[in-house]
């Protein structure tokens, strides 16, 4: 689908569906999903290859910052699918020229559905092309951010699941976190950091190159936004880090509180085992039939045997209990 962007009056506007405005009047062209015959018409009008899907998921950084004629050729990572707890990643393609502006993208992320209320609020902000993309930039860094502030949220969840779950008040017994649940939960939002961490890894290479290659573009404030947004994704990736730390210490804690209940089955089995041992060997002696044997034909033998093994269990419970191993 293309969606064309241009000036009304001064102001952005959006070109309806059927509109085919000339090349003066668009300042961005979006492509969502485009076919084949849509990236053809958008080559046509500006005269530049777009970039095939293939061509965008290329990893090197030599396909992901380039120069194609006129224009220069960025490509981002962005985050998708957080609202619906399915976080994936995507690829999305800026093409700038002097006046215009062509995004490629196959997914449907936050900020190009919220893009346009944006527009609307600030339009003396994005009045040409590299505006309108730093417009974008600043869109997918505060996204970026809202979604790191919203794992810093669960983190704090999850540590309170952890370490500050205590009895209640009225003597019930504490409810036991779901440790299990707790590392899938932990490993969903290591899955979630992976995903920012790439993204602002890429827009960190396309601010300095769009700087570069894009300089004789950069008027009314532009250059001054992209040295802002440059500090943000630098606090932004230092505040990653800090998170993904928090992440790593969390889950070995609820591994050692999996271990500690783990060896708490084991020792009541163990000291069970233990306690029984000596009724066990009290029951094996006197299960042997021998003549010689003394209680074999005593009227107490039976009972006597039996208090024996009660005994013998009582005696290592008492020492066990003062020792402090139960």
């Amino acid at each position: 689908m293309i969606t064309y962007h241009g000036l009304a009056g001064g102001r952005p506007v959006r070109f309806a569906a059927d509109a085919r405005p000339g090349i003066g009047e668009v300042r961005w062209i979006d492509l969502a999903g485009p076919t084949r015959d849509e990236e053809l018409a958008v080559e046509g009008l500006l005269g530049l290859q777009v970039p095939t899907r293939q061509e965008m998921s290329e990893i090197e950084e030599s396909a992901r910052l380039y120069r194609e004629g006129s224009a220069i050729v960025m490509t981002a990572v962005v985050i998708d699918g957080v609202a619906e707890d399915r976080p994936n990643r995507s690829d999305v393609t800026f093409l700038l020229t002097a006046d215009h502006l062509v995004t490629v993208r196959y997914s449907d992320p936050m900020p190009f559905r919220n893009f346009e209320t944006r527009l609307a609020r600030h339009p003396e902000e994005n009045l040409t092309a590299p505006a309108i993309l730093l417009s974008l930039l600043e869109s997918f860094v505060e996204r970026i951010a809202d979604v790191l502030e919203q794992v810093a949220s669960d983190l704090r969840s999850c540590s309170t699941a952890i370490f500050y779950d205590e009895a209640p008040a009225d003597g019930a017994p504490a409810p036991r976190p779901d440790l299990q649940a707790l590392i899938r939960r932990l490993g969903r939002k290591n899955q979630l950091l992976a995903i920012l961490r790439e993204s602002l890894l890429s827009f960190g290479r396309i601010l300095p190159f769009l700087r570069q290659g894009a300089d004789g573009w950069l008027k009314g404030g532009v250059s001054a936004r992209i040295k802002a947004v440059a500090r943000d994704l630098a606090s932004l990736t230092t505040y990653e880090i800090q998170l993904e730390q928090q992440i790593s210490f969390l889950h070995e804690a609820t591994l050692g509180l999996i271990n500690l209940e783990q060896n708490s089955i084991i020792k009541v089995f163990s000291v069970a085992a233990v306690l029984f041992l000596p009724p066990t060997l009290v029951g094996t002696i006197y299960g042997m039939n021998f003549e010689a044997m003394p209680e074999l034909r005593w009227a107490f033998g039976y009972p006597f045997a039996l208090a024996t093994m009660v005994v013998s269990a009582i005696v290592p419970y008492y020492w066990f209990k003062r020792r402090g191993w139960l």
